[in-house]
């Protein structure tokens, strides 16, 4: 039996019978009601017995009647006409585009703890701005959220995310060549507000490519793309980038360093991204929400012909396989005037935002908005908390491993090897050549220097105390009389060494083992969590949840190793990526066509300037942190039971 999707409208100004082909005949009631498509004595969906419009339906300025039950309407005409166009490869495209969006997304912010040894080296960073690159990408992403989420309404789902991917895209570049800490920041920023758009509206996008009973398992493949963009970013890192402190302060002589390409190809999925959206069209739902019936139909013909390889769950569309959308008229929208449009714009675009706080969606907005801000605010304090945690037990370690030399004489000695964590006191070198080395956190107390040459050193943390320097020559190095040389005496000696540009120490010690292992246990935790969301929703509600993190709360006391710190950060992670996608649905399934990728953007954008804040909390060791995650996941606990 066939299933045919019939609404009528009043007044359209978007279409002609040319184009609509056999979709011209034009009715002028509606058959199409909230509740479910009027059943005659024929097939479903057939119009056999349409009711009269009601008597009190208000008119506009134009004489028409107005629906306010359109919204509904259109939604369930929207249903319907996705499940008679099937899912197949149509959608596969969307999904793909923006798949590969989530992983460039993901990639830029995981791409920032590999690439800041060598920026700190370069650009001169000192100890307090290093937190401030991450805190400046999250707070570009709350921007852009925001931003973005609000234009998915007015321009579309689809051209928000490729102006979205573009100024990512354009930005990101520009960043990998910026020469100084604050130009870059900028770019990073500029970039980081193209990168926030992505999620609110690439994930509407989808879910309105998707009917909603077959929308749980195609959206679970964004967990996947994220865990893939993190795996990409560390496999990157490790190909490209110098693993060591030494080897970034060799490699940054360069003249374009690999932290520079290391950007650069990590800007590759957007531009992929961009280039596949050439071949998927705007959101039917959006174009009927617009008034955009012809539009919409048309892209419903597309998803059709386009579905003859299935991705999805395989769906009858009749006898003989065609697409049966009968004819068609949908409830008009009356459109602001040329003249008024901008003005009509900008109005809509404050309304919207107060929409979310009305007394129909006051309840879902702060319910969904608070339970990802509170869950999502244990994952940016760990993201920083941990590493903070595993560098105070690495340097322990390093300080308990320091040696001490004293009273000993050194003659006709030659080194050319890193000499690193170690105190010389009371020493004497004579006849020694120092040449071609690292010298890191290495300190000489009341030396004596006899005919010694320094040439072509680089030094971190070295100084030298009341030492006496003899007929001895340093060249081209980076010592300094009154910073590395203190309260020296130099006799018959010379120092000519290259003046640093930075008044910071290149930290030799850092490696990137650290960074590399968190993210990967990071990336295995958001490729895991694509199991719990590709599950029905009642399996995964988000107050169960929100109680898992409660529980894993007092694990984080007991992680005392670096290993233990970041299998706990991943399990964290896990779940509050469960619970990310489990809120993003939730904001496509109870928000209207009009609101939902403001309110998406909204949410976001209070969760990641809420992470900013809870990020520059710094560490508070690991008992306070215990007791700060249990009442992040309290409170989320909370928020979500009112969530349904």
């Amino acid at each position: 039996m066939e299933e045919h999707a019939c609404l009528v409208r009043a007044r359209s100004d978007s279409e002609s019978s040319s184009k609509l082909g056999s979709f011209g005949s034009i009715a002028h009631t509606m058959s199409y009601t909230e509740d479910r498509l009027t059943e005659g004595g024929g097939d479903p969906g057939i119009t056999n017995n349409i009711p009269p419009p009601p008597d009190n339906n208000d008119v506009n300025d134009s004489g028409e009647l107005l629906d306010y039950n359109d919204s509904s309407v259109l939604e369930q005409f929207h249903e319907d006409a996705l499940r008679q166009a099937g899912c197949g490869l149509s959608q596969g495209k969307v999904i793909l585009a923006v798949g590969l969006a989530v992983v460039g997304s993901a990639l830029e912010m995981s791409s920032i703890p590999f690439v800041l040894p060598s920026a700190e080296i370069e650009l001169c960073v000192l100890p307090h701005e290093k937190n401030w690159l991450v805190m400046i990408s999250i707070m570009g992403g709350s921007l852009g959220a925001v931003g973005w989420g609000a234009l998915g309404e007015r321009l579309g789902r689809r051209r928000a995310l490729l102006s979205a991917l573009a100024v990512n895209a354009v930005f990101a570049a520009i960043a990998a060549f910026m020469p100084t800490y604050g130009t870059f920041m900028m770019a990073r920023f500029c970039s980081a507000i193209g990168s926030g758009g992505i999620i609110p509206t690439g994930y509407v996008y989808t879910s309105e490519m998707i009917s909603r009973v077959k929308r749980t398992i195609p959206m679970a493949v964004f967990p996947v793309c994220m865990g893939v963009g993190i795996l990409v970013a560390a496999g990157l890192a490790r190909a490209i980038l110098p693993l060591t402190g030494a080897e970034t302060l060799i490699e940054n002589k360069e003249h374009f360093s690999a932290w520079h390409r290391y950007l650069l190809l990590c800007v590759l999925p957007i531009i992929a991204s961009l280039i596949s959206l050439i071949w998927t069209q705007e959101s039917p739902r959006y174009l009927l929400d617009v008034g955009r019936e012809v539009d919409a139909m048309m892209v419903y013909q597309s998803i059709h012909s386009g579905n003859q390889i299935r991705v999805c769950r395989k769906v009858s569309v009749g006898n003989d396989g065609e697409y049966r959308l009968g004819e068609l008229s949908l409830p008009g929208k009356r459109r602001p005037p040329a003249l008024h449009h901008v003005r009509h714009s900008v109005k809509m675009f404050w309304q919207t935002f107060f929409q979310l706080f009305s007394n129909t969606y006051r309840s879902t907005t702060v319910s969904l908005g608070g339970t990802l801000l509170f869950s999502m605010a244990i994952s940016f304090y760990l993201s920083a908390a941990v590493p903070s945690t595993v560098l105070s037990i690495e340097t322990e370690a390093f300080l308990l491993s320091r040696r001490r030399v004293t009273n000993v004489t050194y003659e006709n000695e030659n080194y050319n090897e890193t000499l690193e964590n170690v105190d010389f006191y009371d020493v004497t070198f004579r006849n020694v050549t120092f040449r071609d080395m690292l010298m890191s956190h290495v300190t000489f107390y009341n030396n004596t220097f006899l005919n010694v040459a320094f040439s072509n050193i680089k030094t971190s943390y070295t100084s030298f105390k009341g030492c006496l320097f003899v007929n001895s020559t340093m060249i081209d190095t980076d010592i300094e009389i009154g910073k590395e040389l203190d309260d020296c005496t130099l006799t018959g000696s010379t120092v000519r060494g290259v003046k640093g540009g930075c008044s910071r120490h290149a930290d030799l010690t850092s490696t990137l083992s650290g960074p590399l292992a968190e993210q990967t246990y990071g990336a295995y935790a958001a490729l895991l969590a694509s199991v719990p969301v590709a599950a029905p929703h009642a399996l995964r509600p988000p107050v169960i949840l929100c109680g898992a993190l409660v529980l894993l709360s007092p694990t984080l006391y007991f992680a005392q190793i670096e290993t233990a710190l970041y299998i706990v950060e991943a399990a964290y992670r896990l779940i509050v990526t469960v619970i990310f996608f489990t809120i993003s649905i939730k904001v496509v399934d109870s928000y209207p066509a009009n609101l939902r990728c403001t309110a998406h953007g909204l949410i976001l954008s209070t969760t990641y300037m809420w992470g900013t804040a809870v990020r520059g909390m710094g560490d508070f060791g690991l008992v306070i942190s215990c007791i700060l995650c249990a009442l992040f996941a309290i409170t989320a606990t909370a928020l979500s039971v009112r969530i349904r």
